[in-house]
C-alpha cells in the first residue's frame, strides 16, 4: 500500500539512493514494517492512538512525539540548512524541516529512509540521502549538522584506526564558517546505569563502566571528559554541554552546564528502562538529592547534547523545559536564555496560538487585580518575560523544612492564600463549579469557603520570586471559573509535597490541610484535579508511557538479595 503512496510523492521529498549499496546493515527486524505502514495511513497527530494499537518498545520509540524534545526548543536559523546524519524514521526530520530552510538527511538502512519519505510527504524542503555518510559526496555544506544516537555506532561504519575522531574530522568539513554540530549520545557514567540499568546498545549492565570490555560489538559512549577532549581532537574550538534528562532520545527538561537542576525536584521527572526494570538494584530518583547537592551532577546526567562550533556563539539557550505530554493545543516549550529572558514557545505554532495568548490575557488580569506579576510581552509567536535571579518562594520554604521552622513555613502559607484571595473578586457559593458539575451534590457551601470569579491556579510556590518581602508571580497558565480558593490553595499544597515527599517528617500533609480546613473537601478537590489533568493531558499517551517508566523495588531488592547469597 504505502509503495503506491511513494510513488504519488514525487517530486518532494526527494529521495536519492545514489550512494546506496543495496543491503541494509541494520534494523530493528519485522516491526518497521509494521512502522512503515503506520506512518502510511496515519498523520503524525494520529501516531498516539496507532501506537496504543501495536504497543512495543521499536513502535513507541521511532513514533513517540517525545522524540522530537531533544531539539525543538533550539534556536535554528529559520534561512539555515541542515545536515541530519542517521534521521532513522523520521522523529525529528519533520520538526528540522519547519524550523529550517532545507533539510538534508542521511539514513544507512532504505527502509528507515522510506519511513522518513512517507513521514515527511508533505515537505518540499527534504532530500533524503541513503548510504554511509562516509561514502557521500556533497556539493554544499550547511549551517548546521545533527548527529542524535550516531557517534557511538562508528567503531561499526567507519573503518579506520581511530572512527570516533575520524568521523568527526570529516564531519567537521561540511559545516560553513561558524556553523554549529549538535551530537546527542549517552553518557556511560549516566546514573542509571549505576543503578543496573542495561547499557542502551549491547543490553549488558555496567557494561560502559566495564569500558565495553564484556561484549565484542564495536560501539561506545564516553564520559563528558572524554566526549569534549573527542570534540576539541577533532578541530572544534568550543563546545557546549546540555544535559537531557531523562536522557537525549525521550527528553522533558534539558539543563545546560551554565543551568543545572537545583533540586531532586527536576519538574517532576520520570525515568525510564528499556527492555525492563529486572535488572536494577537501586532507585535512580532518590539519588538525585545528593548528586545535585554534591555538584556532582555533570558528571552523572545520563546522556549528552554537545553544541560544537569554532565559533564561540554558542549556548544561547541556558535550558528548556518540555510541556510535551499534554493534548497539542497545550504543548509548550519553556526557554531560558542567556540574554536573560525566559520565553514560551507553542510547539505546534497553528494549534498553540490561542494557548499562548490565554497566558498573556492571565497574566493581564492577575496584574489589574492588584497582584504583582513579572511583566510579559508577546514577540513573534513568543511570550518573553525577564528572567530573574531571586529566590523562588519554594526555595524560600523548602529552606524552612529544612530548619523545621514551623512558623515560617506557615506564615508563607498564610501570605499564598491571602494573595490567592486578593487574585478575583468573589461570588454566591451557589455559583460553586463543585455544584454546577456535580463533583459534590451535598451543596454544603461552608466546607468550601470563598467562591472566586477566576481561579488562577498555576499560583504555586514553584510559580513566585520572593523579592524584598513581596512575593512576584509568573508563568500564570491556567484558569478555571467560580472555583474555591481553598481549591488552588490545595493544588498549591500538594504539588509541592508531590515533588518533596520528605516534608512529610516536618509538618504532615493532612496536618496541613486540617490547618487550612481543607480536609472536609480534600477528596472532592482530588476529584477535579484528575478532570483538570484529564481536560489538559494526553491520557492515551501517558498510558502508553507508563508501561516503560518508574522504578520497581521489588527487582531492587531482589537483585541485592541475589548479590548477599
Amino acid at each position: 500500500m504505502y509503495r503506491e503512496l511513494i510513488e504519488k510523492l514525487k517530486p518532494a521529498p526527494i529521495l536519492n539512493t545514489t550512494f546506496y549499496k543495496d543491503e541494509d546493515l541494520y534494523s530493528d527486524g519485522d516491526v518497521e514494517d509494521v512502522i512503515i505502514e503506520i506512518i502510511a495511513e496515519n498523520k503524525p497527530e494520529q501516531y498516539v492512538q496507532a501506537i496504543g494499537k501495536n504497543m512495543n518498545w521499536p513502535v513507541y520509540y521511532h513514533l513517540t512525539h517525545l522524540r522530537k524534545n531533544i531539539l525543538n526548543w533550539y534556536p535554528f536559523r529559520k534561512d539555515s540548512s541542515i545536515l541530519e546524519i542517521g534521521c532513522g524514521m523520521g522523529s525529528i526530520t519533520n520538526m528540522l524541516c519547519d524550523k529550517c530552510q532545507d533539510v538534508t538527511a542521511v539514513e544507512l538502512s532504505k527502509r528507515r529512509a522510506t519511513a522518513t519519505l512517507l513521514r515527511c510527504r508533505e515537505k518540499e524542503n527534504l532530500e533524503i540521502i541513503v548510504g554511509n555518510l562516509n561514502d557521500i559526496q556533497f556539493d554544499k555544506k550547511f549551517d548546521y549538522i545533527t548527529l542524535i544516537g550516531v557517534l557511538e555506532y562508528q567503531g561499526t561504519y567507519t573503518d579506520t584506526d581511530n572512527p570516533y575522531l575520524d568521523f568527526l574530522k570529516e564531519i567537521r568539513k561540511l559545516l560553513k564558517p561558524g556553523g554549529k554540530l549538535l551530537i546527542g549520545i549517552e553518557n556511560k557514567y549516566g546514573l542509571k546505569y549505576w543503578c543496573g540499568a542495561r547499557e542502551d546498545h549491547t543490553g549488558i549492565p555496567f557494561e560502559g563502566m566495564n569500558q565495553y570490555s564484556i561484549t565484542s560489538r564495536e560501539v561506545r559512549t564516553f564520559s563528558r571528559r572524554e566526549l569534549e577532549d573527542l570534540v576539541k581532537e577533532s578541530g572544534f574550538l568550543h563546545t557546549f554541554f546540555y544535559y537531557p534528562m531523562p536522557d537525549y532520545k525521550l527528553p522533558t527538561v534539558v539543563y545546560s552546564q551554565d543551568r543545572l537542576p537545583q533540586n531532586e525536584n527536576m519538574h517532576n521527572l520520570e525515568p525510564y528502562y528499556i527492555p525492563d526494570r529486572t535488572t536494577l538494584i537501586a532507585n535512580e530518583m532518590k539519588i538525585y538529592k545528593d548528586v545535585i547537592e554534591n555538584g556532582v551532577f555533570e558528571f552523572f546526567a545520563n546522556s549528552f547534547l554537545v553544541e560544537c562550533s569554532d565559533n564561540e556563539d554558542i549556548g544561547r539557550v541556558l535550558a528548556s523545559c518540555l510541556s510535551s505530554e499534554r493534548q497539542e493545543k497545550y504543548q509548550i516549550a519553556t526557554v531560558f536564555t542567556r540574554e536573560d529572558t525566559v520565553e514560551k514557545i507553542a510547539l505546534n505554532q497553528q494549534l498553540g496560538r490561542s494557548h499562548l495568548q490565554q497566558i498573556m490575557r492571565n497574566h493581564s488580569s492577575l496584574e489589574k487585580s492588584g497582584i504583582k506579576v513579572l511583566p510579559m510581552q508577546m514577540k513573534e509567536q513568543r511570550l518573553v518575560t525577564p528572567f530573574v535571579n531571586e529566590e523562588l518562594l519554594e526555595h524560600k520554604i523548602l529552606d524552612a523544612y529544612k530548619r523545621k521552622d514551623k512558623l515560617e513555613i506557615y506564615t508563607i502559607f498564610d501570605r499564598v492564600y491571602q494573595e490567592i484571595l486578593q487574585s478575583s473578586s468573589q461570588i454566591s457559593a451557589e455559583e460553586n463549579i463543585f455544584f454546577t458539575m456535580g463533583i459534590d451534590e451535598s451543596y454544603n457551601a461552608e466546607k468550601y469557603g470563598p467562591i472566586l470569579r477566576i481561579g488562577y491556579l498555576d499560583m504555586i510556590l514553584r510559580n513566585a520570586f520572593y523579592v524584598d518581602d513581596e512575593i512576584q508571580w509568573f508563568d500564570q497558565e491556567w484558569i478555571l471559573e467560580c472555583v474555591p480558593a481553598k481549591y488552588i490553595l490545595f493544588r498549591t499544597i500538594a504539588e509541592l509535597y508531590t515533588s518533596f515527599p520528605w516534608l512529610e517528617t516536618v509538618i504532615t500533609l493532612m496536618e496541613l490541610a486540617n490547618s487550612y480546613q481543607l480536609f472536609l473537601a480534600w477528596e472532592d478537590f482530588r476529584k477535579m484535579q484528575q478532570l483538570f489533568v484529564d481536560m489538559v493531558g494526553d491520557q492515551v499517551h501517558a498510558a502508553e508511557s507508563l508501561l516503560y517508566r518508574g522504578t520497581d523495588r521489588q527487582a531492587c531488592l531482589n537483585n541485592i538479595q541475589k548479590l548477599l547469597s
